[in-house]
């Protein structure tokens, strides 16, 4: 029997062989790599010894108004505390002499540690504004160095209570994109500095979401006025069968 020829798919299509096609698509590939490239520019690779140091970075101490204000508070707390536990111990009379005595100088004596221990950690904050981002330090035996760049600065609020108010100082509250807590929370700043310091990281990241946005533009321009494909809107046929 002779085997009837096969009929070809009208679905498929030869693949064109065309070398100006070829040329065509490996430049446009090309531009865009260009582009690309240009926009995304991270200069050359840099090596492990030319890495900037957290721990040398200069940064600036807070107000000096801060940790005294803070050993005013402590001291007033401690005084407090130690106070009602001394009139507890020595009108209820629930443990005897000797052992009330032993425990308050315990107290008295773990209140000076705590107290000196809150003074210098106020020290030990510290922050300073880079040319990309915000650096906060903070901490005594536990170091906590936070890096904050512009790009990610949504919010600045500057809040100040009433002892705060009587030294002239503020807190910064820096917040980021997606979070609802303070990313940096800077206290004991001078008030005029800081209000300088909240205008300046404003204008920062405005200009730093402006760039993100004009690149944003070069690398996926989208036109707008594209014309739309009348084809591409049109329903599906449907094809009638008639029994």
């Amino acid at each position: 029997m002779d085997t009837p020829p096969q009929s070809k798919s009208p679905i498929a299509q030869p693949q064109s062989t065309d070398p100006s096609a070829v040329s065509d698509t490996n430049s446009a590939t090309s531009s865009a790599g260009d582009t690309l490239a240009h926009v995304y520019d991270h200069g050359p690779r840099l090596s492990q010894d030319e890495y900037i140091q957290l721990t040398e970075l200069p940064l600036s101490n807070i107000d000096p108004n801060y940790p005294k204000l803070l050993l005013i508070i402590s001291s007033v707390v401690a005084v407090i505390i130690i106070t009602v536990l001394s009139a507890f111990l020595l009108i209820t009379k629930p443990l005897p002499l000797i052992i009330a005595s032993v425990g308050l100088v315990s107290a008295m004596l773990l209140a000076v540690v705590m107290i000196k221990l809150i003074h210098l950690k106020a020290h030990k904050i510290a922050y300073g504004l880079f040319k990309h981002e915000m650096v906060f330090r903070e901490g005594l035996f536990w170091v906590s160095t936070t890096a904050l760049p512009y790009t990610r600065l949504q919010h600045v609020n500057l809040s100040q209570g009433p002892l705060e108010r009587k030294y002239n100082l503020v807190t910064l509250k820096c917040f980021s994109a997606g979070s609802g807590l303070a990313e940096i929370d800077l206290p004991g700043l001078n008030a005029d500095l800081a209000e300088h310091l909240r205008q300046h990281l404003l204008s920062q990241a405005a200009a730093s979401h402006q760039l993100i946005r004009t690149e944003t533009e070069i690398v996926d321009p989208t036109p707008s006025d594209a014309e739309t494909d009348p084809l591409s809107i049109q329903p599906p046929q449907q094809d009638n069968h008639n029994g």
